[in-house]
């Protein structure tokens, strides 16, 4: 019989691998309230999906700049192809100082506001020095050499549809963006992916961002396979919001319910009835039997 250049390895050699150390506890990053559920870890694969302007890039930068909060070690880049290093640093800004991102983008502080910005900017130095925002070309190989030099086990992809996986690539290839991905999750990354969701049918026929799902995440099925956990941002009227997770391969999907605060770019816990319909049935109309 000729060799086999197969290659496996068995449940018990497994069992008997450091690995699978029961005294030692796995390595975990935990976010900052109120993405705590959010399962940030070495070797996973997050994926965010939402309309456009439903909050994705700022509630990432939130959860992000959180989770490097508890963790005084870990460094994150960024990798954002649409907004520039100097407004995500404002998003961040507006949040951590309190202040209306208007105020500080159009540079008209008030005397307590810019005080309140300078002393963010002091408080918050040794966290900015820990965040890289990624320069072009936005290509997962530059991501991962910017992440080598920087030293950062965390990043962001925003978003995958606009990103490239090397040299002369297309940016439709998904597939191989997620081949690319899963690697880096495996080489010891945790890996943030936004993505652009496609438009439903509603029952009349027309395009809407309503009834959105694991389905509907844009341009390739690799997107929802190749995730660890999946969530789609719904953002409704007055501030109220629900990050549902519509995908946990390791656990049970738990869904966050938020409330969003537009001037200062800040989510917030929310409760679980905030986006509960509970409107009556409309009465039948008169001759109805």
């Amino acid at each position: 019989m000729t060799p086999s250049s197969a290659k496996f390895v068995t449940a018990a050699a497994v069992a008997r691998s450091p690995a699978f150390d029961l005294d030692a506890r796995p390595e975990r990053w935990k976010p900052e309230a109120p993405f705590e559920l959010l399962d940030l870890r070495p070797g996973r694969v997050l994926l965010l999906g939402a309309p456009p302007g439903a909050g994705k890039t700022t509630l990432v930068l939130q959860a992000v700049a959180g989770t490097l909060a508890n963790h005084p070690n870990l460094r994150a880049v960024i990798g954002n192809v649409e907004v520039a290093p100097g407004a995500l640093l404002e998003k961040l800004l507006s949040r951590l100082a309190r202040v209306t991102l208007d105020a500080i983008q159009d540079r008209q502080l008030l005397a307590d506001e810019r005080r309140r910005v300078e002393s963010a900017l002091t408080e918050h130095a040794t966290l900015f020095e820990r965040i890289a925002f990624l320069e072009a070309p936005f290509a997962l190989r530059n991501l991962a050499e910017a992440m080598l030099a920087f030293g950062a086990r965390l990043c962001v992809v925003d978003y995958a549809q606009r990103f490239t996986t090397g040299d002369d690539d297309d940016r439709s290839k998904l597939d191989a963006l997620m081949s690319q991905v899963r690697k880096l999750a495996n080489a010891g990354a945790c890996v943030v992916l936004v993505s652009s969701v496609a438009r439903q049918k509603s029952k009349n026929g027309s395009s809407t961002y309503a009834g959105l799902g694991m389905a509907s995440f844009r341009g390739s099925s690799e997107l929802e396979f190749g995730a660890d956990a999946a969530y789609i941002l719904h953002a409704a009227k007055d501030g109220i919001a629900l990050l549902e997770c519509v995908k946990a391969r390791f656990g049970s999907p738990r869904d966050i319910p938020l409330r969003f605060d537009s001037p200062t770019q800040t989510f917030r816990a929310g409760e679980p009835l905030d986006t509960f319909d509970a409107a009556p049935e409309p009465p039948p109309r008169k001759g109805n039997r």
